[in-house]
């Protein structure tokens, strides 16, 4: 099936490769400046090119499933040697190692914890399907949104989005396969991401492409091509080397040390020896009888230290304990290890260095987890709307460019209620201008200036109430309706549905 990985000339070749031609012709042709001109059928230097312009083709390759190898066991015992070539091998774009060590350190209730804050922060938010703003009066873009609304939840099941974004953070690598329904009685085809194990890929420095090892040979990755999904938030070449891995392992590895030791420490000084004290010169019959009676302790330590001739009849016990405070070394340490794990991950560490009280430090913190939020938010966006939703529409209604985009509601509540009093302050301050007869057309840019987008909205057309004769032209301190700022007209949200 194939002509050899390391072979220049040897393109992989099986049913689902998208490039099957050689690199063929001389190599060392020149040009006029005398520089060595490249060959220009290389697959691994094209121009982009659209992928889905014909929906026959689509279809034909949704009926063909590249068979992930199953997955009996992972190595579980890592030692320094062990995660120091996992890491080397993952900077060299291996990562059979490299995953087997990221699902030993999501055992760890740390990473975890800190890991599922991340992702299920994002998840957790309400998403928003939207037509493009050049679609906004497309008929075809809006029956293609209201597909894709209505298979939403089969398209991205929140156990692959889970483990597309947490293999995302470890590895910067996340790949996953479209798996496409039949066509339902509408003739849409649904796909289904699922994921597939990072561990059978590899980064192919000649094709400068990632390659999936499967069951029916090695198979080229196009992501965007209808079968793969490649989410890799910090670029396609090398993103890998970003990856929190490579932050995490040491730490991880040397806090599982630490642990280990205290456990064993807290072994030896919690179960202390028993010293049994007995005359030096005692009858040996007694002394017997006195280590016997001490034997059914049972897993008790017992020591016979024999006294001087002076105490010729003194039989005694005592406890050996340790009385350092040397114990402390370990939480210390682990603590340590805890914040370095939190900041890879969190690129802040709020839950353990930040006290009760500190305000402003808890809400700089908070600022640090909600830019990587967004981050993460506008990486998934991406990837969904270029490899997930484009083909959708491709397959479904013959065009690519009708696909709506996914977005996350991640604003936090303190910010929705700080931009409503921003608004509200805002709409007084025009309605007292427009009351002692200012200009109001100039105000847009104002507004832009403390994040109020007017783009939609008519601040001129806000009636002023008339003064009756013999009354103030100035509203009343009483007068409700007087009092009150008119309601402005907002945008209306092109959102679809919620999931």
């Amino acid at each position: 099936m194939t002509q050899g990985i390391g072979d220049y000339n040897g393109i992989l070749r099986s049913p689902y490769a998208t490039v099957s031609q050689p690199v063929t012709g001389p190599l060392n042709l020149l040009d006029q400046f005398g520089r060595v001109m490249p060959p220009t059928n290389d697959p691994a230097w094209q121009r982009p090119s659209e992928l889905l312009t014909d929906p026959d083709r689509l279809k034909a390759g949704a009926n063909v499933i590249p068979r992930q190898i199953p997955i009996i066991e992972t190595q579980e015992i890592w030692q320094v040697s062990d995660v120091r070539n996992a890491v080397f091998q993952l900077s060299q774009g291996f990562f059979d190692q490299a995953s087997q060590l990221v699902e030993a350190i999501l055992a760890d209730d740390r990473v975890q914890a800190t890991l599922g804050s991340r992702t299920d922060g994002l998840l957790g938010a309400p998403v928003d399907h939207v037509i493009p703003t050049k679609l906004k009066d497309s008929a075809a873009a809006k029956e293609v949104c209201d597909a894709w609304c209505d298979a939403w939840d089969t398209i991205a099941n929140e156990p692959a989005m889970a483990t597309l974004l947490e293999w995302d953070h470890m590895l910067k690598f996340s790949p996953a396969q479209l798996i496409w329904s039949e066509p339902d009685e509408n003739d849409i085809m649904i796909p289904t991401v699922t994921q597939f194990h990072p561990r059978y890929a590899y980064w192919h420095p000649t094709l400068y492409r990632y390659i999936a090892i499967t069951m029916d040979g090695q198979i080229p990755m196009t992501p965007g091509d209808g079968t793969w999904v490649i989410h890799a938030s910090r670029g396609y070449y090398r993103g890998w080397m970003h990856g929190a891995v490579r932050a995490i392992a040491t730490p991880w590895l040397l806090r599982n040390f630490a642990r280990r030791d205290w456990a064993r420490y807290c072994e030896r000084h919690g179960m202390p020896a028993l010293l049994a004290l007995t005359p030096a010169a005692a009858d040996p019959a007694q002394v017997a009888i006195f280590r016997a009676a001490l034997a059914n302790l049972g897993q008790e330590s017992v020591v016979q230290l024999p006294q001087g001739v002076d105490k010729q009849f003194s039989y005694d016990l005592k406890l050996l304990e340790a009385t350092d405070a040397n114990w402390q070394a370990f939480p210390g340490f682990m603590d340590r290890m805890d914040m370095c794990i939190v900041l890879a991950l969190l690129y802040q560490n709020l839950t353990t260095e930040v006290t009760e009280g500190s305000f402003a430090a808890a809400r700089t913190h908070a600022d640090v987890r909600q830019a990587a939020l967004k981050a993460d938010a506008r990486a998934l966006a991406r990837t969904i709307y270029t490899q997930i939703a484009r083909p959708f529409a491709a397959m479904n209604f013959g065009d690519a460019n009708l696909a709506p985009k996914t977005t996350w509601q991640i604003t936090p509540y303190e910010d929705n209620e700080a931009a409503a009093r921003t608004w509200a302050s805002f709409t007084s301050g025009v309605y007292q201008l427009k009351q002692a007869g200012k200009d109001l057309s100039a105000l847009k840019p104002v507004a832009k200036s403390f994040g109020l987008d007017l783009s939609m909205t008519d601040i001129t057309d806000a009636p002023v109430p008339v003064a009756t004769s013999g009354s103030s032209s100035a509203p009343k301190s009483g007068d409700n309706a007087a009092s009150k700022p008119p309601v402005p007209k907002v945008r209306a949200s092109r959102a679809k549905r919620a999931a």
